[in-house]
């Protein structure tokens, strides 16, 4: 029984590269770019129906990522340009809904292995880092609301709580009930 599975897409996505990340230095992203790599990090939301507003309330630490990743060393412009190649081929033989599904979950591609098509570039240097970042900037929060489930409390993803600060924290040290009440005495 083969239980390996095939690659999905066509020229583009099984176009062989090399394993390490596309050259981009001095390259940036546009505004389209940028929408359409948006578009990408809200189908994780949605896939996993685990965010609030359609992922918006992460778009500003979203945003903040990707800067970084373009305007530092190295420059994963290159590696979003490729993934936004990858997903239109994607769209175009499987229509949007279906394209996802296949990206995140039908993909074929080894996390372990090195990537070396440009499928398993987009899957392992965009999407999985979108999926960290979705999940480290509290994506997780808000499951079950889509069916009528509570919203998370108490837990901000792994970052310790929102900079926004809306919600108060699990609770506040008062030092006047601590157990060493009695030791003084």
């Amino acid at each position: 029984m083969n239980t390996e599975l095939t690659s999905i897409g066509g020229a583009v996505c099984n176009e062989t590269l090399s394993a390490g990340l596309i050259f981009a230095e001095g390259q940036s992203l546009t505004h389209q770019n940028k929408e359409a790599l948006w578009e990408i990090f809200e189908a994780i939301g949605a896939s996993w129906a685990n965010t609030i507003y359609n992922s918006n309330n992460q778009r500003s630490s979203w945003y903040e990522m990707l800067k970084a990743k373009t305007e530092n060393a190295p420059n994963y412009a290159g590696e979003y340009v490729n993934a936004i190649y990858v997903i239109n081929e994607l769209k175009a033989m499987y229509g949007t809904e279906d394209a996802y599904k296949k990206l995140f979950f039908e993909s074929g591609i080894d996390n372990n292995a090195p990537p070396t098509t440009r499928l398993a570039h987009c899957k392992i240097y965009v999407v999985n880092e979108f999926i960290r970042m979705q999940i480290t900037a509290g994506g997780f929060k808000s499951w079950g609301t889509k069916y009528d489930g509570e919203q998370a409390r108490n837990y901000h993803g792994f970052l310790g709580g929102t900079r926004y600060n809306r919600t108060p924290r699990v609770r506040a040290y008062n030092p006047d009930t601590n157990n060493h009440k009695n030791d003084q005495e």
